[in-house]
């Protein structure tokens, strides 16, 4: 709750107490009695006066030392409280409107402070209650902004441990390709330093943020699988196709990238007859990615790294209840299909 919603709330409280009588009267079916002139009378507007004031000092009492259980200090409190509400509401009840407007509110056996402050204690106890039911909304809303906020700790906690088991993931895969060249005496072994030089700056530098542009993201993918045709000696084929409106949406980043770093690790890229299929497609606010590689004769690698486990984690933490994966593992073929709302 903020603090415009705060300030509705109170001022709906405190209109619902003040015509609370006049409200079940009229639901009731009896006649609306209420009269404005007797409400701007001097000893209404005191009595509402000390009934607010007294409410809120009360409320302080209780934030101060209920939830503390410093019950001796809240009993002084609330004899405090007492006290200063008898003097303050003698004094303007039995001497200045007497000064000012000729009126007494008791009779004369009653304008003895003594009797005010028996009264008042009364009075007083009345007060709690409403002291004590804004305490409970406004302790239930502090509780709920409290959860939030350890909810989303959590959560960004969580996306920067998951991004950081990325990238390491990510770098050790593509120094050991670019050992390969090395091995091999590539000459395509310095244009991959640049190109995982490149590829390191965006990881590091360009994606510490929630969102990216979906552009942005793009152009790490085409980086990221120009570096690997790098790695292979004979011809590699990926078919890689793009639709949509990037530049106007953005996607929380390093998020598909592990979808095909999979397919390149996993899948057969060196059929002609069946390429790596990498298909973005973004409509509107609604993006589609889709995977699909034909499977190597050669079981799977034992060591599979962060994987899929790492994509859904942060996909339920990024986008709950706005996203979709659906993999599919046949015996030829392996598909990923993600669909998000962004």
């Amino acid at each position: 709750m903020n603090k415009r919603q705060l300030f509705i709330f109170h001022i709906s409280f405190w209109i619902l107490i003040t015509f609370s009588g006049a409200i079940l009267n009229f639901i009731g079916g009896g006649e609306y009695q209420f009269d404005w002139g007797d409400f701007f009378k001097p000893l209404s507007l005191s009595s509402l006066f000390f009934g607010i004031f007294i409410s809120y000092l009360i409320l302080y009492i209780f934030n101060r030392f209920l939830n503390q259980r410093k019950y001796l200090q809240l009993i002084i409190g609330f004899l405090v409280v007492c006290c200063i509400y008898a003097i303050f509401r003698y004094l303007l009840e039995e001497v200045l409107f007497f000064h000012w407007f000729g009126t007494h509110n008791y009779s004369e056996d009653a304008r003895r402070f003594p009797f005010y402050l028996t009264d008042g204690m009364q009075n007083v106890i009345g007060f709690s209650f409403n002291a004590f039911f804004l305490k409970m909304i406004q302790d239930f809303f502090k509780n709920e902004k409290e959860k939030r906020e350890l909810l989303i700790e959590k959560h960004t906690a969580e996306q920067a441990f998951l991004k950081n088991q990325l990238n390491p993931h990510f770098l050790f895969n593509t120094l050991n390709n670019i050992y390969s060249l090395t091995l091999n005496q590539s000459p395509n072994a310095p244009e991959a330093v640049l190109k995982l030089s490149e590829l390191m700056r965006y990881m590091l530098y360009e994606s510490n943020v929630d969102k990216i542009n979906l552009e942005t993201e793009v152009k790490y993918l085409r980086n990221f699988i120009e570096l690997q045709k790098m790695r292979y000696a004979k011809q590699i084929f990926v078919d890689f196709e793009v639709a949509g409106d990037l530049r106007t949406q953005q996607v929380a980043p390093l998020l598909l990238i592990s979808f095909v770093e999979n397919a390149f690790k996993h899948g057969n890229v060196n059929d002609a007859d069946n390429p790596l299929t990498i298909k973005l497609l973004v409509n509107q606010n609604n993006l589609n990615f889709m995977v699909i590689n034909h499977k190597k004769d050669q079981n799977k690698d034992e060591v599979g790294g962060v994987g899929l486990e790492n994509v859904r984690r942060r996909l339920a933490l990024i986008y709950p209840n706005l996203h979709s994966l659906d993999v599919q593992d046949s015996d030829k073929n392996y598909l990923c299909e993600l669909n998000i709302i962004l």
